[in-house]
């Protein structure tokens, strides 16, 4: 049997506005934030996401930025979880590929 975890996005776009960030695009179990500055995934557990930070943002910004994302998150009753950073680069016949180090 195969169980569907609901994922909140609503709940998580919302949250990410208050922030004045905006989802970008959203597939499977990515949200992309900002422009792709960032990503958050959802894991098993529907409260706990993990936050990456892409390769191009610069360090400061990106971890003000990440710490009141996790701020506001855990108000919420999230626990955001950050978990490195990621690239995207142009792939073969027009894809993208995504790259977690």
């Amino acid at each position: 049997m195969n169980t569907q975890i609901i994922k909140p996005l609503g709940k998580i776009t919302a949250l990410l506005a208050d922030l004045g960030l905006e989802v970008t695009y959203a597939y499977d179990d990515l949200v992309f934030v900002q422009e792709c500055a960032f990503l958050l995934q959802f894991t098993d557990d529907p409260v706990q996401l993990n936050l990456f930070t892409n390769t191009e943002c610069h360090p400061d910004e990106a971890n003000s930025v990440a710490a009141e994302i996790v701020l506001e998150f855990d108000g919420a009753g999230f626990c955001v979880t950050p978990a490195g950073r990621y690239s995207l680069a142009e792939g073969p016949e027009s894809t993208i590929e995504l790259q977690f180090l």
